[in-house]
């Protein structure tokens, strides 16, 4: 079976191999027990260009990849520790083409 990795930015704290954290996805609403699952990190990992290179933690502001979590990501979602926390909006992009073709 093909694996993903779940690859963000941590906004706050510091991500671990073998950490333990909610997964929200975009439909979560605080309070309720739809979309939000519960699992262990399996690695993180630091991702250069073609090479991955596994590391035991990451600090905030930067941006790894994730093992263990791919499946309950469909395309976006929150991972946090804090129970009470509300999942960040999926973030819209409206961008116009950089490359035109010449005539």
């Amino acid at each position: 079976k093909g694996r993903f990795y779940a690859f963000g930015r941590v906004f706050a704290g510091t991500v671990a191999t073998g950490l333990k954290c909610r997964i929200m996805g975009p439909n979560y609403v605080p309070g309720k027990k739809e979309d939000v699952n519960t699992k262990t990190v399996q690695r993180t990992i630091l991702m250069m260009g073609r090479y991955t290179e596994p590391i035991e933690d990451v600090p905030c502001g930067n941006i790894c990849g994730l093992v263990g979590v791919d499946s309950y990501l469909v395309k976006t979602g929150t991972l946090t520790t804090f129970d009470q926390a509300h999942n960040m909006k999926m973030m819209k992009f409206s961008v116009s083409p950089v490359v035109q073709i010449g005539r």
